[in-house]
């Protein structure tokens, strides 16, 4: 009976093994199939599914193959299905594939170019083309064209079959007209006047003078702005609760602005805690804030930052300053909590981006030295430094990596490469010069060395000038610059009936001055062989040009000192900042040579900003000369001569026209310039208002600044690839002639 039992439960045993190995076996799969596939490969479907012969069959499987075949992006609809055979499970999966996009274009845009549309979004041939991707393409251009004011646009998209599921796709703007503001409404406003509130706002309706065209851009800026105007009368819970546009069948605009104004609160009792390195007092006075009066919510949020600078400046860069701002009935309580951090320093510094300069050349630019304490006012200083060179784009970018548990950083500066060779000419024509021009060929960056190398020539009816220049800023490696000059001149007074020529050459070399920040002084001499001769011999010539002329060929000998401090924010276009030079000449005495003169020349630039871009700079300039030893008269040519443009430039007068009566030119000279720049078009074009004023006088004890000669105008100054060129129009206010307009064309900056 037990053989029998025992005989029993192996069978069932075997059964039940067998009958599982069996159902195992039979829910491998078997076989997978692809079907509805046209452009897209099989090999790539399988892959993309997970699924693979001999894997065991369920339904989770089926679910996670249909997932990743669509996050391919490449189908409109997929279907798996699957048959159970002798072998196992067969798979087959059904797909649709979206059409790929042979060829496209965009038709109907006249108000915005079509390189901007198509910055826009990405579209290339052999894309797919989904539902998905023309509601991405639609939203980008509606974007762009309700960005520039054109609310009503609407994006249409025509496709046409081509090959073999591939489309020729056109995409259709109607671009509509401008929406034109008509009203612009508040409500909830009651203790600012609507009238107040509008202007605050940029965003302004259609008017005489205005277009009323609506920038969602701009009127989003003018949201942020009405709030902060509330902040800054004390209203800090004022919010925007939202704004509402309605369109009438005319497309014409009418804004209605939802406003919550809240209390207006005055300022309570004000605490720092956590500060070590700063005291209270101190931060409180950095704050500025009287118990009881307004709380002005920017103004706090400024001179909050100016505490994060003061930490910044120290090295604390990962500190950070938290306002909690408690309203109690009309006060404000504010708490102020400081988290100090570790104080950072700078391990290494990398540049990158200089392509074409040497990074010895950079680094000597650097303020902030590797090793120090990271200080905020010295990478700023850095970053002006770099970008006065002249030779990268003003993008100076800079970031920090941490390198340690204490968070010391290594520096990168991200520089961007420029032009710094220039070729220049032009011709010109006029009655009183006949054919003029130019040909100047220069380079501030020779071999990447930050050498200076220029060649130019001005030809013209009055002059021939030749000058060739060569400036080492870095001789051998240090601070000492040296540099070289080789010119020949022939210049036509005309007015004052002289001619003198000149050829000779000279030498610079000059150095930082290490104990008085952003100086430097240069020396030189030249040697320089002159002629005069008189253009017009009659009975009207002086005898000392007589005596000039009568002298021959004349050797000039002469050495000069220049003092410089220049601690401008930027050299191409200043806005802080001041440019201090004195300069001195002398002609003879111990050096030798036919004429003995001594020239002193002080001029002062001074820059500030004003409001937005807006930027005021004031230039003053005294100038003497005069001669000695066996030298009775100054040269001619080195008087002073006001007028035009130019280092004595007086605009609204011709060139080298403002001399005392009776006279040939100055013995002495009073120069003031103010200018008032703007941006146009970036750094790229500058607009320019000016007034100048300025004479000269034969002794420096007759300056009379209540009798200058007096000229204003406006200008634009140009970024070119031949350098910065200027177009001035002035109005001569003293000039005595019918017509007093000048116009004045420049090369460079003299202000």
């Amino acid at each position: 009976m037990k053989k029998i039992i025992f005989f029993i439960l192996v069978a069932l045993f075997t059964f039940c093994t067998t009958s599982a190995f069996a159902q195992v076996e039979y829910n491998y799969i078997s076989d997978i199939e692809i079907t509805g596939n046209i452009n897209v490969t099989t090999q790539l479907i399988k892959s993309a599914s997970g699924l693979a012969l001999g894997q065991i069959f369920s339904p989770d499987k089926i679910t996670k193959a249909i997932q990743n075949i669509y996050k391919l992006g490449l189908f409109s609809d997929i279907k798996i299905d699957k048959f159970q055979g002798d072998k196992g499970v067969k798979i087959i999966i059904q797909v649709s594939e979206y059409p790929i996009v042979q060829d496209w274009e965009i038709t109907g845009n006249k108000k915005i170019r079509l390189d901007d549309i198509k910055k826009k979004f990405r579209l290339v041939r052999g894309d797919y083309w989904s539902g998905e991707r023309e509601l991405e393409i639609k939203n980008k251009i509606l974007e762009l064209y309700y960005s520039k004011g054109y609310r009503l646009a609407a994006v249409n998209f025509k496709k046409e079959p081509a090959l073999t599921n591939r489309i020729e796709l056109t995409i259709v703007i109607n671009e509509g007209h401008k929406v034109v503001i008509k009203e612009i409404n508040f409500s909830g406003n009651e203790l600012v006047t609507d009238k107040k509130l509008r202007r605050i706002i940029k965003t302004k309706k259609n008017g005489f003078l205005r277009s009323g065209e609506f920038d969602q851009e701009k009127f989003d800026e003018d949201l942020t702005r009405i709030v902060g105007y509330y902040n800054s009368k004390g209203y800090i819970d004022a919010a925007v609760i939202g704004w509402d546009p309605k369109y009438d069948e005319k497309g014409q605009l009418f804004l209605s602005i939802d406003l919550y104004e809240g209390n207006r609160y005055r300022i309570g009792d004000i605490s720092i805690e956590g500060n070590t390195l700063f005291s209270k007092d101190i931060l409180l006075h950095q704050l500025k804030f009287e118990k009881d009066e307004i709380f002005n919510g920017e103004e706090f949020d400024e001179k909050l930052n100016g505490i994060r600078s003061m930490y910044y400046e120290e090295g604390y860069i990962y500190s950070t300053v938290s306002p909690q701002i408690n309203p109690k009935g009309e006060m404000v309580n504010i708490n102020i909590f400081v988290q100090e951090n570790n104080r950072v320093k700078v391990r290494q510094i990398y540049i990158n981006g200089n392509k074409k300069t040497k990074e010895k050349i950079i680094r000597r630019q650097l303020a902030v030295v590797p090793g120090d304490y990271f200080k905020q006012s010295l990478l700023i200083q850095s970053q002006r430094n770099i970008y006065n060179l002249g030779f990268f784009e003003p993008n100076i970018g800079f970031d920090y990596q941490p390198i340690n548990d204490e968070g010391d950083i290594d520096l990168i500066f991200e520089l961007e490469d420029k032009e710094s060779g220039t070729a220049n000419m032009g011709v010109n024509y006029d009655e009183k010069d006949k054919l003029t021009g130019f040909l100047a060929l220069s380079h501030n960056n020779l071999f990447g060395q930050a050498w200076g190398l220029k060649f130019s020539w001005e030809f013209s009816g009055a002059k021939q000038e030749y000058d060739i220049s060569f400036t080492n800023p870095y001789f051998y490696d240090t601070n000492i610059l040296v540099g070289a000059d080789v010119y020949h001149q022939r210049n036509d007074w005309s007015d004052y009936n002289y001619r003198v020529v000149k050829s000779g050459g000279g030498f610079r070399i000059g150095t930082r001055i290490p104990w008085v920040n952003y100086s430097k002084v240069t020396t030189g001499y030249s040697l320089t062989q002159k002629e005069y001769s008189i253009i017009d011999d009659n009975d009207n010539v002086s005898s000392s040009l007589r005596a000039l002329v009568d002298k021959g060929k004349i050797l000039t000998s002469t050495t000069f000192l220049t003092f410089e401090r220049d601690d401008r924010d930027n050299v191409f276009r200043p806005s802080e900042g001041s440019l201090v030079r004195l300069y001195t000449e002398l002609a003879g005495g111990p050096f030798g040579g036919s004429e003995n003169y001594i020239k002193e020349i002080i001029q002062t630039n001074w820059y500030l900003k004003l409001f937005w871009k807006f930027s005021l700079g004031m230039r003053f300039r005294v100038g003497c000369v005069k001669a000695f030893g066996d030298t009775d008269e100054v040269p001619p040519d080195e008087l002073f001569y006001p007028g035009g443009t130019g280092a004595d430039g007086i605009r609204g007068y011709p060139d080298n026209s403002i001399v005392p009566e009776d006279k040939d030119g100055g013995k002495a000279e009073f120069i003031t310039s103010s200018e008032i720049t703007f941006p146009i078009s970036g750094d790229q074009i500058i607009g320019v208002m000016f007034l100048d004023a300025g004479n000269s006088y034969n002794y420096l004890s007759e300056i009379n600044i209540q009798k200058l000669k007096k000229g204003i105008g406006m200008g634009l100054r140009i970024m070119s690839p031949m350098g910065l060129l200027g177009f001035d129009y002035a109005y001569g206010l003293d000039r005595k002639e019918k017509n007093k307009w000048q116009f004045h064309f420049q090369f460079g900056s003299t202000f």
